[in-house]
């Protein structure tokens, strides 16, 4: 898995869980699944250690899912998971695939925060920054 990084932003470290692979950015994350991972919570909680330690319960940040692999998600567990981070502000979700865009559209129904659906990263990365420029107005 190899997400190119936004040339305008420090990455604060890059976190590979076999599953899924993360790279934290001061006020966004990146998330990229394996093909055929299947996530639930439970295979989540290394992941979900790392993103409070990065961003605690304050700092404000965007989760960006570059959605490249095919995997299944359990979409309770989903909404659970970011109920834990009251510094969510967003999502933004990036596929070139219109199957998966769709999907993403539905996830609206279970996420009460912003979502963003892209056809490319850049466009996430610049929606994610705007994103919190806003709120923190």
């Amino acid at each position: 898995m190899e997400t190119p990084a936004p040339t305008t932003h420090k990455l604060i470290a890059e976190h590979d869980f076999v599953f899924a692979k993360f790279w934290f950015y001061p006020n966004f994350l990146v998330g990229e699944f394996a093909e055929g991972a299947d996530v639930s919570k439970e295979n989540s909680l290394g992941p979900i250690r790392y993103v409070k330690r990065y961003y605690g319960r304050t700092t404000p940040f965007v989760y960006i899912s570059n959605r490249k692999n095919s995997y299944s998600m359990d979409p309770m567990g989903y909404k659970e998971i970011v109920d834990m981070f009251p510094n969510l502000m967003g999502m933004a979700i990036v596929s070139e695939n219109k199957y998966r865009r769709m999907i993403a559209t539905l996830e609206k129904m279970f996420i009460k925060k912003p979502i963003g659906v892209f056809h490319k990263l850049d466009e996430a990365y610049v929606w994610a920054i705007k994103n919190i420029e806003e709120q923190d107005q």
